[in-house]
């Protein structure tokens, strides 16, 4: 079964829809017709629907538009990823807290190791050097031994 993630017109909330349904009803009142170039996410997963509505309603709440997020079929190394985000920005500052929030996002928390791999893929520096500044500016902390994540 294909579900679908709509923005209602009236109430402007994101919900879940059955996407082989014509009509569906928002729990405002609103009842109308689905179109399939209404619907903003597909899926075929119930659990993975539910996650990108919360995702949705959280992000029209903060006043922004809902962004689905992009798919990684680029780059299937989350290393490769994480510098492409890292790789314009020229300031070294702004530079490192991008590579450790995405590192962070990536997986969860990481290691020197994974932040070697980064600014190997970058031509950037040392990566102890980097952690221990990022620490001192508060922008990181130690979860676990050599283990750490973005604030």
């Amino acid at each position: 079964m294909k579900y679908g993630l709509v923005i209602c017109p009236s109430c402007g909330k994101a919900r879940g829809v059955e996407a082989a349904k014509k009509t569906s009803t928002c729990p405002c009142g609103r009842h109308g017709r689905l179109f399939k170039s209404q619907m903003k996410f597909r899926t075929d997963s119930p659990l993975e629907l539910a996650e990108m509505v919360a995702q949705a309603n959280s992000q029209l709440a903060g006043g922004k538009k809902f962004r689905r997020p992009r798919s990684s079929k680029g780059a299937k190394d989350p290393f490769a990823r994480v510098a492409k985000r890292a790789k314009g920005l020229h300031d070294p500052a702004e530079a490192a807290e991008a590579v450790v929030i995405a590192l962070t996002e990536e997986l969860g928390d990481f290691s020197v190791e994974d932040l070697r791999q980064v600014l190997l893929l970058l031509g950037k520096g040392s990566p102890d050097d980097m952690i221990s500044r990022l620490v001192d500016n508060n922008l990181v902390f130690e979860v676990s031994e050599g283990r750490y994540r973005s604030i």
